[in-house]
């Protein structure tokens, strides 16, 4: 979609990316083409296949996304 506005992660998550955030997936459009918020699928630690610790307490992950207000 040209032109469209995206609402950040880093909007989303209230501070900046960090490094290993810039690795993660990402995705758009959650809950339909009227959601411009980007989220987050976090990343996993090698040994446990859990979210690190980090991308659990993060607001930007797709595990809180919730469907936009209509007004």
């Amino acid at each position: 979609m040209r032109g469209t506005k995206y609402i950040s992660r880093s909007l989303l998550r209230g501070k900046p990316l960090s490094v290993i955030c810039m690795t993660a997936n990402t995705t758009k459009h959650e809950f339909g083409k009227n959601d411009n918020r980007i989220f987050c699928y976090g990343l996993n630690d090698s040994s446990t296949e859990e979210l690190i610790d980090e991308c659990k307490k993060c607001k930007a992950n797709v595990i809180y996304a919730e469907p936009i207000e209509r007004v």
